[in-house]
């Protein structure tokens, strides 16, 4: 988008910088897995109950079975060229990670022109192997696997040590779901990987760590747990299956008391003995919009921070309640029609959003071309956006809320595809190209984004 969201995000990165120096963020503590140091029994004593939520439909799943039912495909600039043939169908979990003797694609070459795909970047001579971190190989899995297997699946844990304390250790258990529905939000994304961390001090439980969707992870004392027989008891929120230490309303979350119980220590196993291990890859397509990757999951060089954090957690924000309705459920038919009118309807919501400061639904429709301009060095669109709010006028801002789009001043690019200039918003004040630019909408994953 040329809001441009290139032109837009090079004035908010220059103003970001200084609101930066204003003050350095406390640093966090990244730790990574220890396995040689390691105890099978300690891990299966300290393993959680995760209630599930009553109403849940989509269940955990073993990750292996997953990546056998899946495509195994490599992302090419940033999502925005047709597939090549997949790199392996079906695929060999035990391939993933066996680094170069395992699956291998060669590296892009941006600016390189390739003839297959049209118009997408060249290969260097570089081939990477997937369990390289800077490779882009994700795993595409069928819709019909989304619904998962049950509480029988596995949990899969791994040992970290404190840096400095060496009384203080930790497990760390992930749990795997083939796909997260948060429909709240418009968080939709396949391969749903979530965790928690016991903490120990010389060997005994004193807390337990959860990792916080779009916060800083905290933790609950052990005793606050309803610890029964050495296991803590852990609440998956849901269709986002985040996981709380109370049931109850959390944010856009919901957890309940009155779901299926998953004892994960009847089925808990190391990840680095897992045949994938070493797997860097995505769990899930990237269509590189926000709340709908795909993404990353345990890999021995991964590194997690907080697992030992003091930041205690807070109570549920409200007392326990359930939704008022079952979350919608998936619909074949796309949301916006991929037609004229739906690129200038969702163009509209966009222009709508940057009128209201929206920063959530800015993001989420601007997010293929906000990500394009990220990877060229500015920052990610939550940190730019802000900004540029703060520099457009009030008048105009207000004006944004109400613009429309002339449909006779749309230019077809493409059946998917159409440019959307300034001179075709309308609104209350004139705006040029030097304020908004012109903006390009692409139909992806049944949706229109701009691109652009």
């Amino acid at each position: 988008m040329r809001v441009r969201v290139r032109a837009t995000v090079c004035v908010a990165v220059s103003a970001s910088v200084a609101l930066v120096a204003c003050g350095p963020e406390k640093e966090k503590e990244y730790t990574g897995s220890k396995p040689s140091e390691a105890s099978a029994t300690a891990a299966a004593r300290f393993a959680p109950l995760v209630r599930l939520h009553d109403k849940e439909s989509l269940m955990p799943m073993d990750a292996t079975r997953f990546i056998e039912r899946s495509v195994l495909r490599y992302d090419h600039d940033g999502g925005f060229c047709r597939d090549e043939p997949p790199v392996a169908d079906p695929v060999e979990p035990r391939l993933l990670g066996a680094g170069k003797d395992g699956y291998r694609h060669a590296e892009i070459e941006p600016g390189k022109p390739s003839s297959t795909p049209v118009g997408c970047p060249g290969h260097r001579d570089k081939q990477l192997a997937t369990t390289d971190e800077k490779a882009r190989f994700f795993l595409d899995p069928p819709d019909e696997i989304r619904k998962g297997e049950g509480t029988g699946a596995p949990v899969y844990w791994e040992y970290h040590k404190h840096k400095t304390d060496p009384a203080r250790t930790a497990y760390v258990y992930w749990f795997f779901y083939p796909y997260n529905r948060l429909s709240a939000v418009g968080n939709k994304h396949e391969g749903d990987w979530e965790r928690v961390a016991v903490q120990l001090r010389d060997g005994k439980p004193e807390a337990t760590t959860f990792a916080k969707h779009g916060g800083d992870p905290c933790r609950t004392k052990w005793s606050d747990l309803n610890p029964s027989d050495g296991h803590p008891t852990v609440y998956s929120a849901l269709g986002s299956h985040a996981s709380y230490p109370t049931a109850g309303v959390h944010g856009v979350d919901r957890a309940s008391k009155k779901g299926s119980e998953w004892r994960t220590w009847e089925n808990v196993r190391p990840v680095d003995r897992e045949p994938w291990s070493g797997y860097a890859g995505w769990w899930g397509a990237q269509p590189h919009v926000k709340g709908h990757n795909g993404p990353r999951g345990p890999y021995p060089k991964r590194l997690l921070p907080g697992i030992f954090t003091d930041k205690p957690c807070g109570s549920a924000d409200k007392p326990p309640a359930d939704p008022p309705a079952d979350p919608p459920a998936e619909q074949p038919v796309p949301d916006s029609p991929k037609t004229k009118d739906g690129a200038i309807k969702r163009y509209e919501e966009f222009l709508h959003a940057v009128g209201r400061e929206d920063i959530d639904t800015v993001c989420e429709v601007a997010g293929p071309a906000a990500k394009q301009a990220e990877d060229q060095g500015f920052g990610p669109c939550e940190s730019t956006f802000v900004i540029t709010f703060q520099m457009i006028p009030p008048e105009k801002k207000k004006a944004l809320q109400t613009a429309t789009v002339d449909p006779g001043g749309v230019a077809e690019l493409a059946p998917d595809k159409f440019e959307i200039p300034a001179a075709a918003v309308r609104a209350s004040v004139t705006f040029s190209e030097s304020e908004i630019g012109s903006s390009t909408m692409g139909y992806l994953k049944d949706e229109w984004y701009v691109v652009d």
